[in-house]
């Protein structure tokens, strides 16, 4: 027995027209189940999604690893991984509280993945018998039951403690304007003091009311001041509640995720009944390109000098020429974290610098 334990053991499984064939080093039956049960419902899971990032992996020859990494670096890992040229497959964040992301890749990727790791944060690779043997439990046994009730059509309570929670926020929205409109200028620690809620969920609040146009940043004091009265905060709230609504619905019809993205109107190129063409941010010159934005996903903000929409993270978006030719196609992920994303970041990052500059520096700035 213990030469088998030893041994590298191969699982042979077909499924949706693919064999799998699974190396596992020294794994109990017990955990070679955990593992056909893992694939299994990954390759579901990404097939209702319209992926087929595993298949590809498979197709390698299956002998697949894990690296685990702090949420906060998958922007990083993205850039590493485009890189050096890596394919891999996200696994579902079936544990938000606990900041980290899961990635499977092909074992022939681990050199490169490993130098990765190092310039990630809490960054580890396992073997994913060893994932799935020594791995965290609580976190794992999530994983398993949300790809389960994924098979059974059911995205089960991860799903709706994410309803429960998007419900929240859209309630704390609401009632933190009513609560600035009272106040005309409130902080990111007021609001936590007031609502008792954490900081992440006082920021993304504050963030969101100041997105749509309902708050704007005094760079000086950090602080929010309200720039509307009631009667127009009550027409943009209701704008905006509308449009999440409509954005939710899509989700919920097409199993989908949607990011919102705000959109200046300078980059406006050409308009019809239904829709506007816009110039995507960063694609200027011989790199020029264009999408259309459906008028009935648009809501215009910041006294219409922007527009609030979304892309979907799912779609295959057209690129359009200036003469609407279509030049070629990027995923909405991509196209939000290349291009508009990069834009808001750039944003947040001249209020971060403004805030660290003595006060009096910035008036003598402002005089001039």
């Amino acid at each position: 027995m213990s030469e088998i334990g030893e041994a590298v053991q191969i699982i042979r499984v077909t499924y949706d027209g693919i064999e799998i064939a699974m190396k596992v080093t020294g794994a109990s039956i017990h955990t070679m189940q955990k593992v056909l049960k893992l694939i299994i419902g990954m390759l579901e899971h990404e097939k209702t999604m319209g992926k087929t990032t595993l298949k590809g992996l498979l197709a390698k020859g299956g002998d697949l690893q894990i690296l685990t990494f702090a949420d906060e670096d998958m922007r990083k890992f993205k850039r590493l991984a485009k890189k050096y040229g890596i394919l891999y497959s996200v696994m579902p964040d079936a544990n938000r509280k606990d900041g980290m992301t899961e990635i499977m890749f092909h074992s022939e990727a681990a050199p490169r993945v490993r130098m990765m790791s190092a310039k990630l944060q809490q960054g580890r690779l396992f073997n994913l018998d060893e994932y799935l043997t020594n791995g965290n439990e609580e976190q794992i046994a999530k994983l398993m039951n949300y790809l389960e009730s994924q098979k059974k059509g059911n995205r089960g309570l991860h799903a709706e403690e994410q309803i429960v929670a998007e419900h929240a926020i859209d309630s704390l929205i609401q009632k933190v304007g009513m609560y600035a409109l009272q106040k005309q200028s409130i902080s990111v620690e007021a609001v936590k003091t007031d609502f008792q809620v954490d900081t992440k969920e006082a920021e993304q609040v504050i963030g969101q009311l100041a997105k749509i146009g309902v708050l704007d940043k005094e760079e000086a004091t950090g602080r929010y001041k309200v720039i509307m009265d009631r009667e127009a905060y009550e027409k943009r709230i209701g704008k905006y509640q509308e449009l999440t609504n409509r954005m939710k619905q899509i989700e919920a019809a097409h199993n989908t995720s949607l990011l919102d993205i705000t959109v200046t109107k300078k980059l406006i190129a050409q308009e019809n009944d239904h829709a506007v063409k816009t110039r995507v941010p960063g694609m200027y010159g011989q790199n020029e390109g264009y999408i259309w934005i459906n008028k009935a996903d648009i809501m215009e903000i910041h006294n219409g000098k922007t527009m609030l929409t979304y892309l979907d993270k799912n779609k295959e978006y057209k690129i359009y020429s200036a003469d609407n030719r279509v030049i070629r196609t990027i995923r909405g992920e991509d196209l939000h974290s290349h291009h508009y994303d990069r834009v808001e970041a750039a944003v947040r990052q001249r209020y971060a610098n403004v805030k660290a500059v003595p006060s009096k520096t910035v008036e003598r700035a402002r005089r001039r």
